[in-house]
C-alpha cells in the first residue's frame, strides 16, 4: 500500500511540475514527459486546435448578403426620386381624365357602330347591284 501511495505521490508531483512549467511559459518542458515523449492533453471543455477544424469555408451567408443592405437602400432612394418626379405626377394632357371617362362610354357604343357600318355596306352593295342590273337592262 505504501508503494502504491508513493507511485501516486510521484505522479501528482509530476503533474504539478508540468502545470508550473506551463504557467511559467516553459512550453518545451510542458510538452514532453519525463521520458522525452510528447504529451498530448485532452480536456472535455477545451476547444479543438484550429488545424483540426480544417480550412475556413469560402462561401458563407455573410459573403452572400454582403452589400445587400446598401443596394436595397440605393434602390429605394432611386424609386422615391422617380416617384417624386413632377413629370410622373402631372398629367401629360390636361384632358386626360375626360378621355378616360369618354373611352369607357365609347366601349358601349362600339357594337352599335359596327352594326350601323354593316347596314350601310349592305345598302351600298345592294344599290350597286341594282344600278348594275339597270345598266344591263338599258343596254339590252
Amino acid at each position: 500500500m505504501e508503494r502504491a501511495a508513493a507511485v501516486r505521490r510521484a505522479r501528482i508531483e509530476a503533474l504539478r511540475s508540468l502545470r508550473l512549467a506551463e504557467e511559467a511559459g516553459d512550453t518545451e518542458a510542458a510538452s514532453t514527459n519525463e521520458f522525452g515523449q510528447a504529451v498530448k492533453r485532452s480536456y472535455r471543455t477545451s476547444e479543438p486546435p484550429a488545424s483540426a477544424l480544417g480550412a475556413a469555408p469560402t462561401d458563407t451567408v455573410e459573403m452572400d448578403v454582403d452589400g445587400l443592405q446598401a443596394r436595397a437602400i440605393a434602390e429605394d432612394r432611386a424609386r422615391e426620386a422617380e416617384e417624386l418626379d413632377m413629370t410622373n405626377i402631372a398629367p401629360r394632357r390636361p384632358n386626360w381624365d375626360l378621355r378616360r371617362d369618354w373611352e369607357a362610354r365609347q366601349q358601349l357604343l362600339v357594337p352599335r357602330t359596327q352594326a350601323a357600318i354593316h347596314t350601310l355596306l349592305v345598302q351600298r352593295v345592294g344599290a350597286r347591284e341594282a344600278d348594275a342590273a339597270e345598266v344591263l337592262a338599258n343596254e339590252a
